[in-house]
């Protein structure tokens, strides 16, 4: 029995490391316009296994390089991050005009209760 609670202990211990390590991790503030899948999956929100999966699905802005002097070698996933921001706007500039409709439902202050009763009426 204390076997287990020792290593139900060590799990937690590795969790909490695993845990203050990614809290350690930060994107820069202007990142480069190639972005490792890990730095990529920071900038858009995703984990790393999924920017791998998109990559091969060929989703997203991405090639694979490997080291020169040794071309069989391991090959690593960058990511255009530039590339994945053009699209982005494009795809905003592109939308129709209900899709920009959610701008005109925006409000700098609060509505008074009269054009609250309105509005649900």
């Amino acid at each position: 029995m204390e076997l287990k609670a020792e290593t139900a202990s060590d799990t937690g211990d590795e969790k909490a490391k695993i845990e203050r390590k990614r809290a350690e991790v930060k994107l820069s503030e202007d990142p480069s316009n190639l972005l490792s899948k890990e730095g990529f999956a920071m900038y858009v929100g995703k984990t790393p296994i999924a920017i791998a999966s998109m990559a091969k699905a060929g989703k997203i802005p991405a090639f694979y390089m490997t080291d020169p002097l040794n071309p069989g070698g391991h090959a690593e996933l960058w990511v255009h991050r530039g590339e994945w921001d053009k699209y982005a706007d494009q795809l905003v500039e592109n939308a129709p005009d209900e899709w920009h409709g959610w701008k005109d439902r925006l409000h700098h202050s609060k509505p008074s209760k009269r054009q609250a009763g309105r509005a649900a009426a």
